[in-house]
Order: structure tokens, then C-alpha cells, then sequence
């Protein structure tokens, strides 16, 4: 069933629109890792199309993710990384291997890029979460003082344009505090790492996101590797730029970055 397919008018993160998939297919593996508070709905329609290229396309949910919003109360952006790092040591065997992340599991696959740079071809980041909004950037600031730590700040839904997606997609109702502020860690983090990322990079960002702010993607774009990467700027999309309404030049975006990264001889 495609994404779209699975528009309804309530979706929670329990439901099989959320779950976890591999979709079968060679020599070439995709690991694609959803954001903070989402769930692989945010990757499956560019997973999608990157399967009826011939890619293998996997994406897990994320260690604190899958249901309640508690269960992200005292997850470090460490937990993240070593998660998506176990995804990726199921992939071992394809020829070329590729990471796509939205939001959080961009700043996940850049830190697995650095770590990693022999088992990885290139990465694709969607809407990189390196620099969050105001909204954002006070919820980390209140998560690192106890007790609003603990604090589950309710959500209005997903920053989404197109309001089937927004409606289908199964984001978890509210947010803990402290993981805003491991969000901003891990963004700090990463930051720090981006030059010595060797894999080539393609970034998309949203040029109405609510979210994340452009320039941290278009300081992202500068600051990775030797050359930097090529960023790409959806004028009409939000921050969910996989399933947004722009989402077909999105997927055609990848899929055109990653068949342009060759194969190298064994």
C-alpha cells in the first residue's frame, strides 16, 4: 500500500502506517531514519520510489519512538545514533549503502557518516535539525532544567502543507522537554563533525518550515565535507518535506543523487 493510500482522519503512532519495514530489492541498501516524535511514514514514499529503482529500502523506529511519548523521557541522542547504527549493520552485504534522514535522522545519519565512512556512499538530509525554531530552540532550554525535564509539551499535529499527509501521518501526540534538549545536543554535535564527513550529500529543505530554520540547512550544506553538498529548497513545502506536496521532486531528487554515485570496484 503506498503512502498516500494510508491517509485517514486519526493516525497514531501504534498504527501500521508507523510501523518499521524492508522493503526487499539489490544490490543496493537504503537505510531511511524518521524524526523527532515521527515514525517511518515520514520516509515511505521516497523509500517508495527508490524500491521501484531496485534499491533495498529499510527504516526502523528509533529507540524511544513507536507509541508513548513517555517512553522518549530519559532517551539520549546517543541512543538514537547506536540505534540507527544496528539498522545499519543489517544492510552488511550490499554493494552500496546509503543513508536518508528527516529532521533528527539527519543529524543521525550525519553522525553515522563520520563514524562510519567506509560503509556508507552518500546521505540525504531532509530538512536537517540543526538549527530549530524559536519554539524549538526554548524547548530545549526549559529540557535541560529539572523537573520541566520531565514535562510532555502537547503537539497540534505535523508540519505538514498537504493536509491528507498531515492527517495520515502517525506522530506521537505530545513531546517530552528533554528530548528537545538531546535533539539540540545532537545537533551541536553533529555540527562540529560535519567537515570531516567525507560521504557526498544532497540536503532538501522546506521553504515554509515552521520546524527548522533554512539557514541551518543551508548551513549544513556548507560545512559538510571538503566541498559541501548540494542543497535543494522545496519553496512550498513545510518541514516534512518526504510527504509533503513537493514530494515527488523530493523522491526524484534522491533517486537521481544516488544512481549518480558510482560503483566502485571491489
Amino acid at each position: 500500500m503506498s503512502a498516500e493510500a494510508t491517509a485517514r482522519d486519526e493516525a497514531s503512532p501504534t498504527s501500521p502506517a508507523g510501523a518499521a519495514f524492508d522493503l526487499p530489492g539489490g544490490p543496493d541498501a537504503v537505510l531511511l531514519l524518521h524524526g523527532l516524535t515521527g515514525s517511518p511514514f515520514e520516509m515511505r514514499f521516497v523509500a517508495e520510489r527508490l524500491h521501484r529503482a531496485g534499491y533495498r529500502c529499510a527504516a526502523p523506529v528509533l529507540p524511544g519512538h513507536g507509541g508513548d511519548p513517555r517512553a522518549l523521557l530519559g532517551v539520549s541522542w546517543a541512543s538514537w545514533v547506536e540505534g540507527a547504527r544496528r539498522e545499519l549493520a543489517r544492510l552488511a552485504g550490499a554493494r552500496r549503502t546509503f543513508v536518508v534522514g528527516c529532521s533528527m535522522g539527519a543529524l543521525v545519519a550525519c553522525a553515522l557518516a563520520h563514524a562510519l565512512p567506509e560503509r556508507i556512499e552518500g546521505i540525504a538530509l531532509f530538512a536537517p535539525a540543526l538549527r530549530l525554531a524559536r519554539p524549538g530552540r526554548l524547548a530545549a532550554f526549559l529540557g535541560r532544567r529539572p523537573p520541566l525535564a520531565r514535562v510532555i509539551v502537547p503537539k497540534a499535529g505535523s508540519d505538514v502543507r498537504d493536509p491528507a499527509m498531515r492527517h495520515a501521518n502517525p506522530t506521537m501526540r505530545g513531546v517530552p522537554l528533554s528530548a528537545v534538549a538531546e535533539l539540540a545536543l545532537l545537533a551541536a554535535h553533529v555540527d562540529r563533525l560535519l567537515p570531516g564527513i567525507a560521504a557526498p550529500a544532497l540536503v532538501v529543505a522546506g521553504g515554509k518550515d515552521h520546524t527548522v530554520t533554512l539557514g541551518g540547512a543551508r548551513r549544513t550544506a556548507r560545512r559538510l565535507g571538503a566541498g559541501g553538498a548540494r542543497l535543494v529548497v522545496l519553496p512550498r513545502s513545510f518541514h516534512l518535506v518526504g510527504i509533503d506536496v513537493e514530494r515527488d521532486r523530493c523522491a526524484d531528487e534522491v533517486l537521481g543523487f544516488f544512481d549518480r554515485i558510482p560503483v566502485h570496484a571491489a
